[in-house]
């Protein structure tokens, strides 16, 4: 399991990602990273001494912020979603 930080960081910009890729061909894998950084983040956040609700505000605000980002074509928000994204294990369809 990732430390808390890592895994909200990924949650964060997975979800952005997600977000942003409403209705194109890649909306079912955003999803599938999406969901996975989210359930490592809650997980994570749970052994840190977090409250789930926490845990769910600061992955929303930090989407918020790594959605702009993302947006303004910024490059270390796009390498370290990529870095997220390559950390996701293959899942069964």
């Amino acid at each position: 399991m990732p430390p808390y930080p890592e895994a909200l960081r990924c949650a964060a910009l997975t979800s952005a990602a997600a977000k942003l890729g409403k209705g194109t061909p890649q909306a079912s894998q955003l999803f599938d990273h999406q969901i996975y950084w989210s359930m490592a983040a809650a997980d994570s956040g749970r052994a840190a001494g977090k409250a789930a609700r926490a845990v769910d505000t600061e992955v929303g605000r930090d989407s918020t912020a790594a959605e702009a980002r993302l947006r303004s074509q910024d490059g270390a928000t796009a390498a370290a979603l990529a870095d997220c994204v390559r950390r996701v294990p293959a899942l069964n369809d």
